[in-house]
């Protein structure tokens, strides 16, 4: 407190002596240093250590103008003093600037931008809070037009499971190099992190925000669906058309899922995703597809040669079934590549149809769907 107080502190004329029984009339600079002087050098070294130079200075002149003070005349400064830290309409001010002025008392200009370069003025939140509840495809897409260090530093302010999976959809390449600059200790300076955060807030959060205010719930939703397991997402869809039927054509029209495979894939994209998929995921997404989306095999066999086909039979034969939930991973990391190869512009794909056609294609779908389900 007396350190805060000392910020105050202006050159005065000397007072005059004080009697016993005389009210202290001093200036807050000498009620200040007679407040510090009285806590005795163990208690003031810190706080004297803790002031600038500038109020330093002040409070050198202020304790050197100061004659005797009577313990009766201290008690009573004291006592002011304490009044008005304790006074209800004496409120402490918070706030941005409020909180470097206060930091400026006690630590140096570097420190200061480490203890505050992530603070998000406008809600409160920092960047990387709001990159951790941002979609893993989203980020992946905008770091991968950045330079291998500034997605190492990115990836480094994250927690772990969100930095391994940006870094799994991250080309390998770029990946192998990200992972060489992690794995030197990362020399961060505070101007260049501020920098940083800006260009982040800027360039990738605003204008993203931008797109998710005017974007249609139904679409949002049917996509976040999209690797959500069979179960769980026809629970959901279950609710969807309970309680929000409005969204439902939206939601459907906005999922792909490996059952949508020959109506929603166009077949140049079948070879695509398979060299971009891990063969494993593939090998295991197709074995599963026997049983939940057995149409989507059949049309992904038809799209490779035959060559193809009579290898991954073997490996297919040779391939022992895990759990339902990895297969249905697998499947989903099918048509994560889909998904991208179309983001990309590199496939387009098939637009459901719409109106009257649309909702009798849905019970189709639907029916396609249980007579999976029955059969997994």
């Amino acid at each position: 407190m007396a350190a805060s107080a000392l910020t105050n502190l202006q050159p005065s004329k000397t007072p005059p002596a004080l009697g016993d029984g005389e009210r202290p009339s001093l200036a807050q600079p000498q009620k200040a240093a007679l407040i510090v002087a009285a806590l005795g050098p163990e208690a003031a070294g810190p706080i004297i250590e803790r002031i600038g130079d500038k109020h330093l200075r002040a409070f050198t002149r202020a304790y050197a103008h100061l004659q005797t003070v009577p313990r009766a005349a201290l008690k009573s400064i004291v006592e002011e003093f304490i009044s008005q830290l304790t006074q209800e309409d004496n409120d402490i001010r918070g706030g941005f600037e409020e909180t470097r002025e206060f930091l400026s008392q006690f630590k140096t200009s570097d420190e200061i931008i480490r203890l505050m370069d992530d603070i998000d003025i406008s809600d409160g939140e920092t960047i990387w809070t709001k990159l951790e509840r941002t979609d893993d495809e989203q980020i992946a897409e905008y770091l991968s037009g950045q330079r291998p260090q500034i997605i190492a530093v990115v990836l480094s302010k994250l927690n772990t499971e969100k930095a391994s999976n940006l870094l799994n959809l991250i080309d390998a390449d770029i990946a192998g190099k990200v992972i060489l600059c992690l794995s030197r200790p990362l020399d961060i300076k505070p101007e260049a992190l501020s920098v940083l955060m800006d260009t982040i807030e800027r360039e990738f959060l605003a204008p993203m925000r931008k797109t998710t205010q005017k974007r249609n719930p139904g679409e949002m939703i049917g996509a976040m669906m999209n690797n959500v397991i069979t179960e769980k997402r026809e629970a959901l869809l279950e609710i969807i058309t309970t309680s929000a039927p409005d969204i439902l054509k939206d939601v459907r029209k906005s999922m792909l899922t490996f059952p949508d495979i020959p109506t929603r894939v166009p077949p140049n994209a079948i070879p695509m995703a398979i060299k971009e998929v891990e063969l494993e995921d593939f090998l295991l997404a197709v074995k599963f597809g026997r049983q939940n989306a057995p149409s989507s095999v059949e049309f992904i066999f038809k799209n490779i040669s035959q060559r193809m086909v009579a290898q991954y039979e073997e490996q297919l034969e040779e391939l022992k079934m895990t759990s339902v939930k990895d297969a249905e991973i697998a499947q989903a990391a099918f048509m994560t590549v889909i998904r991208k190869l179309a983001k990309s512009g590199e496939i387009t794909l098939i637009e459901e149809s719409s109106g009257d056609d649309d909702d009798e294609g849905g019970g189709e779908n639907d029916g396609e769907a249980a007579e999976g389900d029955a059969a997994a």
